[in-house]
């Protein structure tokens, strides 16, 4: 029997398919999920959505496609792929009633947020409404289906699994039952699902009373599931132990996504996980973390960020929680200057390595005024900003919601006091660091099991601005900068051998990559001799330039590329056979009209759109003045034709204004999707201008930290290699993963005919310096390599990126660009001479075949497609 899993089977497919007819609308998200979200997907999530769409198309989907499971990290944005799937079964397969069930009722109140509170910072959906086919359409929270269902309305009901099957076994009046849920089709959300999975998990061995509450749980969902052939289980968790032979069983063929944390975490979407190890009095640990925690704040300050990040102190009883929040408090209340003084003095002895978190807080403090800092500490971290999250009134709900709006700045905490309450369920990207108190050595793997999920859960990538530009992946994992102290999760425990044993097994088991406090600096130096050469001291690197756009360059529809005449056709009826999918319409006779577009109609339309109200639509076709002028100019609405094709016997006297208005709207949701698609501030050019080389390439440090056995594939790990006796590599060495490290032996092999080519070969590391911007587009990417190449007549700026295999898809149009720069005519070099060429070269890969193109595309453009090599005997 296979292993493979439904994941591998339909990513196989659509690579596969894509291949064969690229651009089919099968592979892209509809704009109508993309639109009414309030957040803009991530690759992996699009291809999360990409996975279940393609199963819901399939002839089948009923049948075996009916029940399925996004296995996602925590903290991967699960939620908002099921938003995403409640607009998609809506749409796609009309389905208006929806269960939403968890096994908490925080979990409840939290989503509850997300899906229908408008107002709130963690709404899913667009924030001004949400619209398909130019109908707003709204969501209702109900206890109880309609038996009359509204158009444009979703129905939502939110339980818990316990609830649910409560009132299903236990029916009352007016209430929810098996026979209501009988009479239409249903789709169950099963959020942190692997609290529905006892039935399948324990069914060798004697149950306990929770195994067997649960255990009927699951039976209620599969006997709902059951009810109606049309009926959709779509589950979401983070956490599902697919060792166990059962549960793998079962959720071989229904694991629609896999989206693992170490992929996570490698992709840069989460926070750098530090591991802090001491064996300190609770008190001196609590002031510590105070002291880091304020020290982030302060950095975050001095580079025009707001941040106030939040503390976690954990204990693992209550009583121990209660003290440690009393202590602290009197801590903060009575600190004095002289601690203070005594505590930095004492930290920048004990903390030598500069590298060390320790020091650089240490040393900040040092220069800081220490009167202001305790005022800043007893302001920051006063009674009213400390929440204990063991209280009696916990779950009230102004203390929900203050959970739940930790980034908020009008939210003062600072500070969380738990025990266990907060493992599960807890949104918050503000969380950098988690403090256990009154631990000891006797921790359990079940103990650091529940500790790996929190830690999971505390590494989400807070975002921020710097530099004018919004983070929403690490960006300083190899630069030596202080950020990298708000791009970081901070793990305060003991240093005590089983228990840290304990916890890394956990942490691998969850693919958590942890690191130590330690950290190996690597620098590459330009060679002196490299300096003294004119190409370094006078030549120049190329890159394109970004122009603003304007008014004039949106002055008519046709510059969105959407078309003034409308083709539609007019059906009165469709039918659609169940399983093929094969649809039959009527009308086989058919005229063409030009239909009369009313001014009152065309405006119900656009009152109906949000997107068309002027404040909104100014912001994308900025040559408009008015509405009025948006309707009545000749180069927007005011030349407007809609050709429909209508069945014999049918005339356009015979459409009623409801018809009309429908096919208005249609329009205008087709001009929306391309008027949003191809509106730009700014578009990068093809044509390139020089800048002097030294003043990009200079000398570099990476600070790379000291990451736990275990973590991560060979070719993923940074190294250092000396490159001292390679004349024709810039550094001194090279600080490579390892598909750059096989790319530079690849360019090592080939030196010889390249200087048989060329008078000058020189490669130079492009380290976060030279960015390039695709031509007609705003996405921009750092090659991570270019290659100087001199001959007789012209100077080549030659672009090389090496790619794994994981980033080779979602990159591919960054070597659409590449190879564009041999292929586009009108790419342009500004120079006094035309003696400069740009080369792009196909990814290099150290798969076989894709290794393959790349030597051919290499030799091809930059050796004449000749190989010196192959004549060496």
């Amino acid at each position: 029997m296979s292993n493979e899993i439904l994941h591998s089977k339909l990513h196989r497919s659509l690579h596969d398919l894509s291949e064969i007819a690229q651009g089919n609308v099968l592979f892209e998200i509809p704009d109508y999920i993309i639109n009414n979200l309030s957040h803009k997907l991530r690759p992996y999530q699009e291809e999360a959505l990409r996975h279940f769409i393609y199963t819901q198309r399939l002839d089948a989907a009923d049948l075996a496609y009916n029940h399925l499971l996004f296995h996602m990290a925590t903290g991967s944005g699960k939620t908002l792929v099921l938003a995403s799937t409640i607009l998609y079964l809506y749409k796609e397969q009309g389905h208006q009633n929806f269960i939403f069930f968890v096994n908490s009722d925080a979990i409840i109140k939290k989503t509850i947020d997300n899906l229908t509170n408008m107002g709130s910072t963690k709404y899913l959906f667009n924030s001004n409404g949400i619209t398909i086919d130019g109908n707003p359409i709204s969501i209702k929270v109900v206890d109880v289906f309609p038996a009359l269902p509204a158009d444009n309305t979703i129905y939502l009901k939110l339980t818990t699994i316990q609830k649910l099957h409560m009132d299903l076994t236990n029916p009352r009046e007016n209430g929810l039952t098996f026979e209501t849920l009988k009479e239409s089709d249903l789709v169950l959300l099963a959020d942190e699902a692997h609290h529905i999975n006892a039935l399948t998990r324990n069914d060798k061995r004697t149950l306990n009373t929770k195994e067997m509450q649960e255990r009927t749980w699951e039976n209620t969902v599969n006997n709902i599931l059951k009810l109606h052939p049309s009926n959709r289980l779509v589950e979401y968790t983070a956490t599902i132990d697919l060792r166990n032979d059962a549960l793998f069983e079962k959720y071989q063929n229904k694991i629609v996504f896999q989206y693992d944390l170490k992929r996570f975490m490698k992709q840069g979407y989460s926070k750098n996980v530090v591991l802090l190890r001491a064996n300190e009095e609770d008190s001196q640990k609590m002031f510590l973390g105070m002291l880091l925690s304020q020290y982030r704040k302060y950095i975050a300050k001095d580079n025009g960020i707001d941040l106030k990040p939040i503390i976690l102190f954990k204990s693992n009883k209550i009583s121990i929680s209660l003290e440690a929040h009393n202590n602290f408090l009197n801590m903060v209340e009575n600190l004095t200057i002289e601690q203070l003084q005594s505590t930095v003095e004492k930290g920048i002895i004990l903390y030598e390595n500069e590298q060390s978190i320790w020091h650089k807080m240490f040393e900040y403090y040092r220069r800081k005024n220490l009167v202001q800092v305790i005022r800043d500490l007893q302001w920051e971290f006063r009674s009213q900003t400390l929440l204990n999250a063991n209280d009696a009134a916990f779950l009230s709900e102004g203390n929900a919601l203050l959970l739940n709006t930790l980034e908020n700045r009008d939210n003062p905490v600072r500070a969380i006091f738990a025990v266990a309450k907060l493992n599960e369920g807890w949104d918050v990207l503000n969380l950098f660091d988690i403090i256990r108190i009154s631990e000891g050595a006797t921790s359990t793997k079940t103990t650091t099991d529940s500790e790996a999920q929190l830690i999971g859960r505390g590494a989400r990538y807070y975002p921020f601005i710097v530099e004018e530009e919004r983070s929403y992946t690490r960006r300083f994992d190899y630069a030596d900068s202080d950020l990298k102290v708000i791009e970081t999760l901070h793990y305060h425990t003991i240093n005590e051998n089983s228990y840290i044993k304990n916890l890394e097994k956990s942490l691998e088991t969850a693919n958590i990559q942890i690191n130590e406090d330690q950290y190996t600096r690597y620098e590459a130096k330009i060679k002196p001799k490299i300096r003294k050469m004119d190409f370094f001291k006078n030549g120049k690197i190329y890159i394109n330039k970004l122009v603003p756009t304007s008014a004039e360059d949106y002055k008519s529809l046709n510059d969105y590329t959407v078309s003034q005449v409308y083709d539609v056709s007019y059906e009165t009826a469709v039918e659609q056979q169940y399983l093929s999918g094969e649809t039959t319409t009527s009308g086989t006779k058919r005229h063409e009209i030009q239909m009369e577009i009313s001014r009152s109609i065309l405006q119900k339309a656009l009152q109906r759109n949000k997107f068309y109200r002027f404040s909104n639509l100014k912001y994308y076709v900025p040559s408009i003045t008015s509405i009025k002028d948006f309707i009545e100019s000749e180069n927007f609405l005011g030349n407007l034709k809609i050709n429909l094709s209508l069945p014999l016997g049918i005339n356009a006297i015979d459409l009623s204004p409801k018809e009309k208005l429908t096919i208005v709207e249609r329009y205008l949701s087709y001009a929306e999707k391309n008027i949003r698609s191809n509106y730009m501030k700014e578009w990068g050019t093809p044509i390139f201008e020089g800048v002097a080389l030294s003043k990009y390439i200079d000398d570099y440090v990476i600070n790379m930290n000291k990451v736990n056995k275990g973590s991560g594939k060979v070719q993923e790990k940074v190294r250092a290699r000396t490159m001292r006796n390679h004349d024709w590599y810039i550094y001194d060495q090279a600080i490579v993963n390892g598909w750059e490290s096989d790319m530079i032996d690849f360019v090592n092999d080939y030196i010889d005919s390249l200087r048989d080519r060329y008078e000058d070969v020189y490669l130079i590391r492009n380290e976060r310096k030279v960015k390039v911007v695709e031509i007609g587009g705003t996405r921009g990417f750092m090659p991570d390599f270019l290659l100087y190449l001199k001959d007789a007549d012209f100077t080549y700026q030659v672009f090389l990126e090496p790619k794994g295999d994981n980033l080779r898809e979602h990159d591919q149009w960054k070597q659409d660009f590449l190879l564009s720069l041999s292929t586009r005519s009108d790419i342009e070099v500004l120079e006094e001479n035309d003696s400069v060429r740009l080369i792009g070269i196909k990814f290099y890969s150290t798969d076989t075949d894709l290794k393959q193109e790349f030597r051919e595309d290499f030799k091809t453009k930059l050796l004449d497609g000749v190989d010196l090599n192959e004549f060496d005997m």
